[in-house]
């Protein structure tokens, strides 16, 4: 599949992933991964970025890296999200706000506050940017550890952008979806954790360069023809 692109076209793509995926990570080193892909030897510093993704996803090798990109691209926890934006959207607001103070004993209190606090931003109540978004980020994790090669891992990003896309018509709903996924993820009633997440959102809007750099509505497709198998002269 990745040598029916051309290699102008994987680096554009490469950069496309890149920003889809940039918001699975809260490090000061964001915009230089903005540029540049991980590198194998990363593998080896200690706590690094790679590592901290293989630890959040309990991902110990090849098949279990595999089975959380899988669970990413097929659920990601969209199921459960949509629910409780559909409990709560039945619901008034004034009633959404006493449901929400009164129900602080509910196991799933915290996740429901989350979806509540994003209702407005995101009406549709759909996160597929969270499992999309991670797909990228751990194919790319992958890659650099060698759990993947590099078609399997390009066969998983360009799966992921299309679900993305299929979602998402702008930057702006992508960031908002990927931001409430992650909070939604971490459960932290405060959100305090996923400040730095909210906030890296703000700023990659603001850089209205980098946007219209990297479009959103980005040709997923192969630039190569596709070569057909040779057919034998066949004499009558």
């Amino acid at each position: 599949m990745r040598k029916h692109y051309s290699r102008k076209k994987q680096r554009h793509l490469e950069m496309y992933f890149r920003c889809l995926s940039s918001f699975c990570n809260d490090s000061l080193l964001t915009n230089y991964y903005l540029l540049y892909e991980f590198h194998p030897i990363e593998r080896w510093l200690r706590n690094h970025l790679l590592k901290q993704a293989l630890v959040l996803w309990d991902i110990k090798d090849a098949a279990s890296l595999k089975e959380r990109i899988r669970w990413l691209l097929d659920d990601g926890g969209r199921m459960e999200y949509k629910e409780l934006h559909h409990q709560l959207l039945a619901l008034t607001e004034a009633a959404r706000r006493r449901y929400i103070e009164t129900a602080e004993d509910d196991l799933k209190h915290a996740k429901r506050k989350v979806v509540h606090t994003f209702l407005p931003q995101l009406p549709s109540g759909e996160i597929a940017a969270f499992g999309g978004g991670w797909a990228i980020y751990l194919s790319r994790v992958g890659l650099a550890y060698g759990y993947l090669t590099k078609e399997e891992a390009w066969i998983y990003k360009i799966e992921a952008a299309r679900y993305i896309q299929q979602h998402y018509s702008s930057w702006g709903e992508y960031i908002t979806a990927i931001a409430a996924g992650n909070i939604f993820k971490s459960s932290d009633k405060q959100m305090t954790r996923n400040r730095p997440i909210i906030n890296m959102a703000s700023s990659f809007l603001g850089r209205s360069t980098l946007v219209k750099k990297v479009v959103w509505e980005q040709d997923l497709q192969p630039d190569k023809a596709v070569s057909l198998p040779k057919q034998e002269h066949v004499s009558v």
